[in-house]
């Protein structure tokens, strides 16, 4: 089945909301799919991203498995353990879904609990063993036969031949970046001499990837002499010596901050925003505390040091939060049409504010509070997102009675407007 590209409003609006549903149920079953098959993969620190590769796009093809993937990396742009070229994969491959937003968060509730680092090598092996099958499928742009292929981490230039056309040789950039071949931006080579248009073509065409590297290179920072540090004195950068304590400051700063540094990455992969505020003074003792305890350095003393502020750190995420509290207890045999409270956890820590917890419940087997892991699919009621969210990833059901004014307004907007949708009936 091909992926269903359009809102949920729309399929109600338009008779699909079975291929909409079959559609979001594969998606789920493709990212439970992939997550299964790293983990069965992985031994010994060696992760088999061809057999990886080969099982899921056998089982779901090349597309929903690299929809799935560039999903969940573009939700993972802050982690820097994710490939520059991924990342910029990602983005320019979820742009061509208008719903991306709603299958966005099957990605993450199903591919959530993998590293980054091997769903980072598994989507660089999807994306290109797709790219090469279809260079095999497609050698024969506008005429031109391609010859001669040049990759560099964010770009691809081509270089075609022709003995039909004026021009023998060109280069071009390709723009696709899922893997055809949409060549762009020709640099065409057409003086008398083939010999002459074939060596500057070629010259051409490593120039252009050459440039395309060098933009991205950045430029080495003026590293100071042992005992000095570098200033800008009246735009000027000079180098100053420093005696023994001034040495010993000048290391202790330095020292704390890539201790800080670190434990913000380390919250940053447990799902925390380390530049909440509040969370400064907490990186702040830890490192500290880590310093002055001649910590080693490796990742399960880290570890260590949030687990035990880890209360802190939650009181400060969650704060403000719903939570059990405002959750309805009694036996509820249906949740369609409540107002439930999303788990503050599931939400990306830019996002963590009380009124993105609230989603109206309308459809799906999730509704059923017996059935664990089904979707339940509905609306936020703050933004009017409709999505698709796994029933684990909810609190439950709010109490009535604390539902906030702004939310029961949302509600009664929602449920006028279906009302109005509706066929009248004579």
């Amino acid at each position: 089945m091909d992926i269903y590209k359009n809102s949920l409003k729309y399929a109600k609006e338009n008779g699909e909301i079975e291929q909409y549903r079959e559609s979001m149920n594969l998606n789920e079953e493709c990212g439970f799919f992939i997550r299964r098959s790293i983990n069965e993969n992985f031994r010994n620190n060696y992760l088999d991203v061809k057999k990886i590769t080969a099982e899921v796009t056998e089982k779901y093809g090349f597309e929903r498995a690299m929809l799935m993937l560039a999903l969940r990396i573009n939700s993972l742009e802050w982690d820097g353990r994710i490939d520059k070229a991924n990342k910029e994969w990602a983005s320019k491959f979820i742009a061509d879904y208008p719903n991306a937003e709603a299958i966005r968060k099957v990605a993450n509730s199903t591919l959530g609990a993998a590293h980054s680092v091997l769903l980072d090598s598994v989507a660089e092996e999807v994306r290109f063993t797709y790219h090469d099958r279809n260079k095999e499928k497609q050698q024969e742009v506008e005429g031109y036969r391609i010859i001669q292929t040049v990759k560099t981490p964010t770009a691809e230039f081509l270089l075609g031949q022709s003995k039909n056309m004026p021009s023998h040789y060109v280069t071009w950039y390709n723009s696709n970046h899922n893997g055809g071949l949409s060549p762009v931006w020709g640099h065409y080579f057409t003086t008398g001499d083939s010999n002459n248009n074939c060596f500057a073509a070629y010259h051409d065409l490593f120039s252009r990837a050459l440039s395309n590297v060098n933009e991205h290179i950045r430029q080495e920072e003026l590293t100071p002499k042992a005992g000095s540090i570098i200033r800008t004195v009246n735009g000027q950068e000079m180098q100053f010596e420093l005696n023994e304590d001034e040495r010993d400051s000048v290391w202790d700063m330095v020292e704390q901050m890539n201790v800080e540094g670190h434990f913000m990455e380390k919250l940053r992969a447990k799902g925390y925003n380390p530049t909440l505020s509040g969370m400064e003074s907490i990186i702040s003792e830890m490192a500290e505390k880590f310093r002055n305890d001649f910590g080693y350095g490796n990742d399960e003393e880290f570890e260590a040091y949030i687990s035990e502020r880890e209360g802190d750190i939650d009181k400060l995420t969650f704060c403000g939060m719903y939570g059990e509290n405002n959750v309805d207890t009694a036996n509820i045999s249906d949740y369609t049409g409540r107002v439930m409270i999303i788990r503050p956890e599931y939400l990306v820590p830019d996002k963590r504010i009380p009124e993105n917890q609230l989603f109206l419940a309308q459809l799906g087997t999730g509704c059923d509070p017996k059935k664990e892991g089904r979707q339940i699919i509905g609306v936020f009621l703050y933004d009017r997102e409709e999505a698709a969210i796994h029933s684990n990833d909810f609190l439950g059901a709010m109490k009535e009675e604390h539902i906030p004014s702004w939310a029961r307004d949302a509600l009664n907007d929602i449920l006028e407007e279906e009302n109005e949708e509706e066929p009248e009936h004579d």
